[in-house]
């Protein structure tokens, strides 16, 4: 929970850059860099809910995986402005 703290990441939300990929996705890492926390376009999180089940499974039968873990898709809705996407998951750094 300390990794989430808002006071603790507020910084780091507020630095947070754009990525160099072809999504131009903003991402920024939790202060203890335990997390990677990165916005979704609707294309990136469809095919990503599309692909959950493969996901899962090859989580399950491969638990030594070292491929990024997800631990949420999450949509950000505030008044007046348009809602926006955000993926968690873990640093593999």
């Amino acid at each position: 929970m300390e990794s989430l703290d808002l006071s603790l990441n507020r910084d780091q939300a507020f630095s947070a850059g754009e990525a160099s990929g072809k999504s131009g996705s903003f991402f920024f890492f939790s202060h203890d860099n335990h997390f990677l926390i990165k916005t979704m376009n609707g294309g990136e999180r469809s095919l990503f809910l599309k692909m959950l089940p493969d996901y899962l499974a090859h989580l399950k039968t491969n638990r030594n995986s070292v491929i990024a873990r997800i631990y949420g898709i999450f949509t950000v809705k505030m008044e007046d402005v348009s809602p926006v996407s955000l993926v968690m998951m873990s640093n593999t750094a």
